[in-house]
């Protein structure tokens, strides 16, 4: 063989594989003869799902009965929402210590309404002036017979949970406010 069959022939060649790569489709570009489309998978329940069940998780824990579930409400709190953050940073047991100290056996719920509890206007929030930027929810809670009653919560991620980092009461001001959420939130310490 001569070296321009040789060159002819490894020509031919390579250009029989690149046709043949061509004809292959990769998963980062579809190919123009079919309608192929990414397929999306869940891994789990979005932030904002997660964001309302500790959010309603945390304001059951202290509204539903009394005493509060001191334990759950620890838990669910950021170590800076704890109320011994400035004595031991905020530890669980601390936390539950003086929860425990604070909360007390005092009146029986075994006599009212149950409790609802619902949470909406979950949101992206700005960072306040003492509070790190994170989610915000609404809760609203009503028991038969009583008035019903708003809060505003705000939640950061802390050690890969969503964790309560700030609770505030939705006053008169916002009575006729559907989502105070933001507002309360960016003006509140």
């Amino acid at each position: 063989m001569t070296p321009r069959t040789l060159r002819a022939g490894g020509a031919a060649l390579a250009l029989t594989a690149l046709t043949a790569l061509a004809g292959c489709s990769s998963d980062t570009e579809p190919s123009a003869s079919t309608d192929h489309k990414p397929t999306t998978t869940s891994s789990g329940p979005d932030t904002a799902q997660l964001v309302a069940e500790n959010a309603r998780g945390y304001m059951l824990a202290w509204q539903a009965t009394n005493p509060s579930d001191a334990k759950t409400m620890c838990d669910l709190s950021t170590k800076a929402h704890r109320p011994n953050f400035d004595e031991d940073g905020g530890t669980m047991a601390g936390c539950l210590n003086l929860y425990w100290k604070d909360i007390g056996a005092e009146d029986d719920d075994s006599t009212r309404a149950p409790l609802t509890i619902k949470i909406s206007h979950v949101q992206d929030v700005a960072a306040s002036p003492t509070h790190p930027a994170g989610k915000g929810a609404l809760a609203t809670g009503h028991r038969a017979g009583e008035n019903q009653w708003r809060n505003v919560l705000r939640l950061i991620e802390e050690d890969g949970k969503w964790r309560v980092e700030q609770v505030e009461d939705v006053d008169d001001y916002f009575a006729h406010t559907a989502d105070p959420v933001a507002t309360i939130l960016a003006g509140k310490s």
